[in-house]
């Protein structure tokens, strides 16, 4: 990866950002993989520049909480280039947070799920990625209503590729990783809609020997946290399958947590006082159940949305023990899709 480091000439600023952000990301990169990774390439801000026509705002595919992605042009190949803002109020280090995606990044980027990480560019202050190019998009502009809605079975074909792409994060690296940040905005679609599962910033390796860590900052979308996880900062791998499993009510339902929380609490028997802890998880999956039968069911898929809310129940258990791992996440859904 970093045989960036090359003989090159830089102006004073960027060589300094260079050789800082090239250490970190190496330094990253043998804490995390033992100083392995998949070759990458090396930009220049010029050629960024003017592949993003100098990031022009119409160009910007996707915002994150302190990241812009734009569509760029290099070579006559489009790309996806992902440009870092200096976030204040953030407890946690934005260097460390990039290198950490990159390290993460770069790894994974033979998977056919994950977005795949082609470069970087490290003379600017924070280090700017440069990813493959998904032409139809961020997967919650399809789900929330805001693109072209998606059929049932693309829906789950997703949900199986998104489901492959974690459990490789768990099982298919040197260390188990947990992403921690699932849900739709950090999902892309290829021309073909295949899934790019993508966003490892705050992702965390679990310690060989150990089965969770606890972590000081507490990060991801409020109202989706894991339980333990909001509590008291615990993650491991069922963490990321709770979360797993608000993100498959969203692709199925095409609704937003948040949403679909409120109609539930407003058709459960303890009314719309209820919190969402207070459902019991099987009333949960029959709302759901109710829901989709209201919604999105046809007579071709009525075995699947039944097959699926079970799914979706297991993965939401208050008891981090009693979901399923990802690996059987997977091999579910291909069951269900098979039926």
């Amino acid at each position: 990866m970093l045989s960036c480091f090359r003989n090159k000439k830089y102006k004073t600023k960027e060589e300094g950002c260079f050789l800082k952000n090239g250490a970190a990301m190496l330094e990253q990169l043998i804490h995390s993989f033992y100083g392995n990774c998949n070759p990458i390439r090396m930009y220049s801000k010029e050629e960024l520049k003017k592949a993003t026509n100098d990031y022009c705002w119409d160009g910007m595919a996707h915002r994150d909480w302190n990241s812009r992605l734009y569509k760029g042009v290099h070579e006559d190949h489009g790309i996806l280039v992902k440009k870092f803002e200096a976030d204040s109020s953030s407890y946690m280090d934005p260097l460390e947070l990039i290198t950490n995606e990159a390290a993460i990044a770069s790894n994974m980027s033979k998977h056919k799920n994950v977005l795949k990480l082609l470069g970087c560019c490290l003379e600017s202050e924070l280090p700017t990625l440069v990813y493959e190019f998904p032409a139809k998009g961020n997967l919650s502009h399809h789900i929330y209503g805001d693109g072209q809605s998606l059929q049932w079975q693309i829906r789950l074909k997703i949900a199986i590729e998104v489901a492959d792409a974690v459990a490789y994060l768990h099982y298919g690296m040197p260390k188990m990783i947990i992403h921690r940040d699932i849900k739709a905005g950090h999902i892309f679609l290829d021309q073909d809609y295949v899934a790019k599962l993508s966003e490892f910033r705050t992702s965390v390796p679990i310690p060989l020997g150990k089965t969770h860590v606890d972590v000081e900052v507490i990060t991801g979308t409020h109202r989706c946290l894991p339980p333990e996880y909001a509590i008291s900062g615990r993650t491991s791998e069922n963490s990321d399958v709770h979360s797993f499993g608000i993100l498959l009510c969203e692709i199925f339902a095409g609704k937003r947590w948040d949403s679909l929380l409120i109609w539930f609490m407003e058709n459960s028997n303890k009314g719309s006082s209820s919190s969402y802890n207070e459902l019991e998880f099987r009333q949960l999956a029959n709302l759901f159940k109710t829901y989709l039968e209201a919604n999105v069911l046809e007579e071709e898929n009525k075995k699947q949305v039944v097959e699926c809310a079970k799914l979706i129940e297991r993965c939401l258990k208050t008891n981090p023990d009693d979901r399923p791992i990802m690996t059987e996440v997977a091999q579910s859904l291909r069951l269900i899709k098979s039926l």
